[in-house]
């Protein structure tokens, strides 16, 4: 009695799928690990030397590209695009976490609410 090819055919491509997704989350853990490596480098290379923590270093990192967006800014930037700035300090910032970011800078000074759902330096960070 011989198989039927379209169940060897039906294990075959079960089985192909199954590597490729085997392959998948091997480079997926790989491209998370290169970039923890890449925001450790990111760390290592600024001013945070002194941050003992890691949250407060990845906090420190946010609040410098959040700064930098609105320095470069002629008008309120939404917080969606800063959002997507701060991506790029940190891959694994979830949304809530980065609002409470705002917040605190906000509660500090640094920034203020220029409308729902925009931002701008504090006029008193402008001036000097």
């Amino acid at each position: 009695m011989s198989e039927d090819p379209k169940n060897y055919y039906e294990r075959r491509l079960m089985r192909d799928i199954e590597e490729i997704d085997d392959r998948i989350k091997e480079l997926t853990a790989e491209k998370h690990a290169l970039r923890r490596l890449l925001i450790k480098a990111r760390w290592e290379n600024s001013t945070l030397k002194d941050v003992n923590r890691k949250n407060s270093a990845t906090r420190v990192m946010v609040e410098v590209r959040i700064m930098e967006a609105l320095k470069g800014a002629t008008k309120p930037i939404s917080s969606k695009s800063l959002y997507n700035e701060a991506l790029k300090a940190s891959f694994e910032l979830k949304e809530n976490t980065f609002r409470t970011y705002l917040h605190r800078m906000k509660e500090k000074g640094v920034l203020e609410s220029a409308g729902w759902g925009l931002w701008r330096l504090s006029q008193k960070n402008t001036i000097s």
